[in-house]
């Protein structure tokens, strides 16, 4: 597990960079950008912080199916009927508190599952801001990942599976959030004591409200919990 998490964080961070790198392009040499857009083996789409509604879609997302080529035709108003109910819901209000952030040089890494050819597939996006009015995107549909789409899916499905592990995950406090990151990396009770300055009995606490509200008791599923958090948050 930690090997397969550390493969999945690596690959994340990855696909970060190149988005990074791309929206620089675009930024810097606009034509350019769109001639080797539709060669890429990503979907990226640039659309408006005001509505999401599509500027631009490369060669990628209109023939990856039809109902993504309906999403750009058609705009955000169209979401809903392809989009997982679940993560939908938490996908916008991330977006929505990232517009608001307003961070040129930051990246909303914003997991989202959508209806691809009738089968909703988990897509994983990199999400930028250029300008006052528009978002870069770059896309990557994890069912084309293999292995390592597995291990995503492994990790997000069990959180949206439904509203009420959704809620159950989303009413970790603050607090909570830290201890469970320091479970997931190993750390004892007494590691967990020191690096928040609380009591063993404090982390006890938390470590059993964490169980409870998550309904789980083993290491394994904490990890997912806690690899889901970095994504979600």
């Amino acid at each position: 597990m930690k090997f397969s998490s550390l493969t999945q964080k690596e690959s994340i961070i990855h696909a970060q960079h190149f988005a990074y790198k791309m929206r620089n392009l675009y930024l810097k040499d606009e034509n350019l950008f769109y001639q080797i857009s539709d060669y890429l083996p990503n979907a990226i789409h640039i659309n408006s912080r005001n509505n999401l509604d599509h500027f631009y879609a490369n060669h990628k997302v209109y023939t990856k199916s039809y109902e993504l080529e309906t999403l750009v035709e058609k705009g955000a108003s169209y979401l809903p009927k392809i989009s997982c109910p679940i993560f939908l819901k938490a996908s916008l209000k991330k977006i929505n508190h990232f517009n608001n952030y307003n961070d040129f040089d930051s990246i909303c890494v914003n997991p989202q599952k959508l209806k691809i050819n009738n089968n909703f597939e988990h897509v994983l996006s990199n999400k930028l801001i250029i300008d006052d009015k528009k978002f870069f995107n770059i896309s990557t549909f994890m069912h084309e990942e293999g292995f390592l789409g597995k291990i995503y899916a492994d990790i997000i499905e069990p959180i949206h599976k439904t509203e009420q592990i959704w809620q159950q995950f989303q009413s970790l406090t603050k607090q909570e959030k830290k201890v469970l990151r320091l479970l997931a990396n190993g750390k004892s009770n007494n590691d967990i004591s020191d690096a928040l300055y609380i009591s063993k009995h404090t982390v006890h606490s938390h470590r059993k409200n964490i169980n409870k509200k998550l309904d789980t008791s083993n290491l394994a599923d904490l990890i997912k919990f806690a690899m889901a958090l970095d994504l979600l948050k």
